[in-house]
C-alpha cells in the first residue's frame, strides 16, 4: 500500500479507526474486564502490523511467496 511508505494520509487513517473503535467500544461497555482485555487483545493484533518495525516481517512463514 502506498508503494511501501510510511505515515501516509491512507496509513494514518487506518490507523487511527481502530483506536477510535476501540475507545467507544471501552465506554460503551462500561470497562468491563473481559470485554476490555478482548478489545485489547484485538487492537494491538491490529495495529503492531501496522509498525514500521514490521514492514515486511512475515509470521511463521505466512505470505513468504
Amino acid at each position: 500500500m502506498d508503494y511501501g511508505l510510511q505515515f501516509t494520509s491512507s496509513r494514518k487513517f487506518l490507523s487511527i479507526s481502530p483506536i477510535i473503535l476501540y475507545l467507544l467500544a471501552s465506554f460503551y461497555t462500561k470497562y468491563d474486564a473481559a470485554h476490555f482485555l478482548i478489545n485489547t487483545a484485538s487492537l494491538l493484533s491490529v495495529l503492531l502490523p501496522k509498525l514500521p518495525q514490521f514492514h515486511g516481517v512475515r509470521l511463521f512463514g505466512i505470505n513468504k511467496y
